[in-house]
């Protein structure tokens, strides 16, 4: 240990120490789960996606310091979330709407423009902007592959936003988490 201290290094080579707080740091990390959220589907997820959900859980709690989703991101393991904030100022941090997103970032190969939270944000900016849950669903039938293996997980995703609703501070999402609620209800009763 006394050797791996002392040894010099270029200042962007990490040792093996770092690596090994690191690994630990992810590893709490993936332990915080937001209340409600189910555990299993927690751990299937991204950690792009779970830090979108986890910055959702710090704006219910009135938390909008930036620097909430830089400790956030830098123990999910996230390097690039800037795009993922509706806000950067400072104690007004906020990350984006569905609606807000729009289809800006979709499939843009990063790791998040393709996961399906993503999908799932774009089927609730159709369904506000259309003003019909119908155009939500059938984005994710035609645009997702595994739609049927994944549904599960994306009715566990609108469930959480859905709760949004119901948040004092989070009038900006009143809107967008209400359709989810109904684009929730119509994939839970969806039907071959």
């Amino acid at each position: 240990m006394k050797y791996e201290l002392a040894k010099l290094r270029t200042s962007n080579e990490e040792s093996p120490i770092e690596k090994i707080i690191q690994n630990a740091v992810k590893i709490a990390y993936d332990y915080l789960i937001p209340a409600g959220f189910d555990h299993y589907i927690w751990k299937m997820l991204t950690p792009e996606e779970r830090f979108y959900i986890k910055g959702l859980e710090l704006e219910k709690q009135n938390v909008y310091q930036l620097s909430g989703y830089q400790e956030l991101a830098r123990g999910f393991g996230v390097r690039e979330y800037r795009d993922l904030l509706g806000s950067t100022r400072a104690n007004n941090a906020r990350l984006k709407t569905a609606s807000e997103f729009a289809m800006s970032g979709l499939n843009d190969h990063s790791k998040f423009g393709s996961s399906l939270l993503r999908n799932v944000l774009v089927a609730i900016y159709l369904a506000v902007k259309e003003e019909d849950t119908m155009k939500g669903r059938n984005w994710l039938k035609t645009e997702l592959v595994d739609y049927w293996g994944v549904r599960t997980t994306i009715v566990e995703i609108l469930s959480y936003i859905s709760s949004l609703q119901y948040i004092e501070n989070m009038e900006h999402w009143k809107k967008d988490a209400y359709v989810a609620s109904i684009l929730k209800e119509l994939i839970s009763n969806d039907g071959i």
